[in-house]
């Protein structure tokens, strides 16, 4: 008895995982939930998972004719079961229009950089950009996600994978500049921004233009990566390439002692 009600726990919560991790994207394609199963729960049978999600009516499927994409999405039974888990789960709505290509080309690249900064960090939450539009509080620029580390600590992410020009990253530093506050802390949202590039190419376009708009405050504010880099669990800052790790403690440091910020 005692080892089929802790099997069944267990089947529960990866359940339950698996379903969050659809939650934060809005969307999965097979191959994501596949690697999701592998890498976050260790599974060795990645596809019953998802096949006993499927025929519990948790998950359904979407086909994108144009792009001949299949792609999982909850299922209203499927946000009741993690209502306990995420606050935000009655706002969660699967839209069609999200698996465009421009759009399903970011979210590979944002679940690319998910799996990878896991692997990287002790992250405790991942917040989602569409979450972060759904909480009302007034925001200059909403990140592509937020990730929570120990100690609440704070980290806005942007992934690029198109280009923007040196007009259009002075406005992203600009709503920055009014988001994270050197001088008083306590008004600051994040302690930095993890950029993280695509491609090479579009790193070193992102690290000419950005770094020279506002040298003081982007050199304390900005860390540059692309996958290569994340990868190496590397990242550009504070005029050199560092561990991520070293950067996220030295972000925290640019700040005065004794301060909180988000408070």
């Amino acid at each position: 008895m005692r080892r089929g009600r802790i099997a069944q726990e267990e089947q529960t919560y990866r359940i339950g995982m698996l379903l969050r991790f659809i939650f934060i994207f809005r969307y999965a394609t097979r191959e994501q939930l596949i690697s999701f199963a592998r890498e976050r729960l260790k599974l060795s049978y990645q596809r019953w998972l998802i096949e006993h999600s499927f025929k519990q009516g948790f998950i359904n499927t979407y086909h994108e004719q144009g792009l001949n994409l299949k792609v999982y999405h909850l299922t209203q039974k499927g946000k009741r079961f993690i209502s306990s888990y995420e606050t935000f789960g009655p706002y969660y709505r699967f839209d069609h229009r999200h698996t465009g290509l421009n759009t399903f080309e970011h979210q590979k690249a944002v679940v690319e950089s998910y799996f990878l900064l896991y692997k990287l960090l002790d992250i405790k939450q991942w917040i989602p950009e569409w979450v972060l539009k759904a909480d009302g509080r007034p925001r200059e620029k909403i990140p592509d996600g937020v990730i929570v580390l120990p100690g609440k600590t704070e980290i806005a992410l942007e992934v690029e994978t198109w280009y923007k020009d040196r007009g259009t990253w002075g406005v992203v530093v600009a709503k920055y500049d009014r988001e994270i506050s050197y001088t008083m802390p306590e008004y600051s949202r994040y302690h930095a921004v993890l950029i993280i590039a695509y491609s090479e190419f579009n790193y070193d376009g992102i690290k000419k233009r950005l770094f020279h708009l506002d040298p003081e405050f982007c050199k304390k504010a900005f860390m540059l990566t692309d996958l290569f880099l994340l990868m190496r669990g590397e990242c550009f800052y504070q005029d050199e390439v560092r561990q991520i790790k070293e950067a996220i403690d030295l972000a925290k440091k640019a700040f005065p002692p004794s301060t909180s910020i988000n408070e």
